[in-house]
């Protein structure tokens, strides 16, 4: 009957948002039973980071182990910057919650899982961790939105 069950979710979450859902839907149902079973895959899950702006010409967010901050390029910075769910109003100043988040993560092998914004969005490995870009060329701003999930160290 559980496999039945189960099978029945994958059905309708690829029926109903596609197959890219029913892949992500797999891999909670299965965090869900090792957390549920007490086993150890449910500590090894990654960390996932939302960032979301408006954004009106380009630039990137600088992620190191002391910090986070954002660096322009060109145009206007990005406005109504939230970082993992929480308003970040100075760019140049660290969220309060990044050190915090940051303990048992491997910066450098993080990767980008969900994006939207109608331009570029690209994560750039560092030696000390990682650079996020958005840039938004097309003439007036757009809501960008990523995911990034980054791995716990061992």
């Amino acid at each position: 009957m559980k496999t039945f069950l189960r099978a029945f979710v994958y059905f309708f979450v690829a029926a109903t948002l596609g197959t890219g859902a029913l892949i992500s839907a797999r891999a909670e149902l299965s965090a869900q039973d090792d957390a549920n079973s007490g086993g150890a895959k449910s500590a090894a899950k990654p960390k996932l980071l939302h960032i979301g702006a408006m954004v009106d010409g380009s630039g990137k967010f600088v992620f190191t182990r002391d910090g986070v901050h954002y660096e322009n390029k060109n145009w206007a910075g990005p406005t109504h910057v939230t970082f993992d769910g929480e308003p970040w109003e100075d760019l140049s100043q660290t969220p309060a919650a990044w050190q915090e988040i940051v303990k048992h993560l491997d910066l450098t092998k993080a990767w980008i899982v969900k994006r939207q914004g109608r331009d570029v969005i690209a994560l750039e490995l560092t030696p000390d961790g990682f650079d996020l870009y958005l840039c938004d060329s097309p003439n007036g701003a757009d809501r960008y939105e990523v995911t990034i999930a980054i791995p716990r160290r061992p």
